[in-house]
């Protein structure tokens, strides 16, 4: 199986390696506009305007300390509203040599993201849930199937392999309403060097009225991560993403927010509404004082986490980010305070 690059082995450790003391990684929300209505949004804040300040975001970037640049919410980075502001962010992570990893549900792929992903500054995690277009607009609330079909082969096309990782990801949410054709996505992701990534169903946003509806016990989970193990002969774990334990978490209004909990840089990995508090704002802080504010934080919490990590039991998978143990676990022995 290969490794989705930006959440692969080699480059976790790597960054873990550093991150007591640094922050390598930038987690950029852009706005909450989305050209789809996923009947399972977490975050369904769509008229949330992205008001990054590119120039802040661009000291930071070209400071040398940032390797990557995650991009996961508030809504769709490629929606319209959202796009421009994200190209400008590509187009300063290719001046500074750092790599993007975006999640998209690839509605709007065009041919300048197929370039940036073509010459490896761009790195894809798609929403791939089913195949079935009758499916596909009950689970997005839009009919727009056959254009992310077309856009899923053309994201075959722009398919890299290096070291046993891949520059693509599907992130896969099983549900009672897919969970049969969750199959045959891991079956097409092993045979196209895509990397499945199979998260849990988050309780939150508008999947919050729905929740118990959509939700697979925890057996047909594990019949899921069974399969994947057997017929490719892997033990399958949802990774660790880096950014979660390694990057500072910079909102589309550009404030600094950090896990309430344990002052780590995105909390979806507890399956339930983040709660998150402000240290400061990019437009008036340096890119040290951001690092610092937000490592004094973790320290002020870390007592509290060691003893919540004792509580936790493993999930099937896991939300956006890793199983909450694992990602616990991880971040305490890498932790030197």
């Amino acid at each position: 199986m290969y490794e989705y690059t930006p959440w692969s082995t080699k480059v976790l450790n790597r960054i873990l390696a550093i991150s007591s003391e640094t922050l390598p990684i930038l987690d950029v929300q852009l706005g909450g506009a989305c050209n789809l209505n996923c009947v399972y949004c977490d975050t369904p804040k769509y008229h949330s305007p992205c008001s990054l300040d590119i120039t802040s975001l661009d000291k930071i970037i070209s400071s040398g300390n940032i390797e990557w640049v995650y991009a996961c919410g508030l809504g769709e980075p490629t929606a319209p509203g959202n796009v421009e502001t994200f190209k400008q962010i590509l187009s300063i992570c290719k001046r500074s040599g750092a790599k993007v990893s975006v999640f998209s549900n690839i509605v709007n792929l065009d041919d300048e993201l197929l370039n940036y992903i073509a010459e490896g500054t761009l790195n894809v995690l798609f929403k791939l849930d089913s195949f079935d277009k009758q499916k596909m607009a009950f689970l997005y609330g839009q009919d727009r199937g056959e254009t992310i079909l077309r856009n899923y082969q053309r994201l075959l096309e722009a398919c890299k392999i290096s070291d046993d990782t891949t520059n693509l990801g599907a992130s896969i949410v099983p549900t009672k309403v897919n969970y049969d054709d969750v199959y045959q996505i891991i079956d097409f992701c092993m045979e196209h060097k895509i990397f499945p990534l199979l998260g849990q169903l988050e309780n939150a946003g508008k999947c919050s009225n729905i929740f118990e509806k959509m939700e697979l016990k925890q057996e047909k989970l594990l019949d899921l991560r069974n399969y994947i193990n057997q017929k490719y002969g892997v033990n399958y774990q949802i990774p660790v993403c880096p950014a979660t334990i390694s990057a500072m978490h910079i909102t589309n209004t550009n404030d600094v927010i950090v896990d309430e909990k344990t002052g780590l840089s995105c909390a979806w990995f507890w399956l339930e509404d983040p709660k998150m508090i402000t240290l400061g704002n990019i437009k008036e802080m340096s890119i040290d004082e951001i690092t610092a504010k937000i490592i004094d934080y973790r320290k002020s919490k870390f007592s509290e986490v060691i003893e919540i990590e004792k509580t936790l039991r493993s999930n099937p998978f896991g939300g956006c980010g890793g199983d909450a143990k694992t990602l616990l676990n991880q971040y305490i022995s890498i932790a030197k305070y």
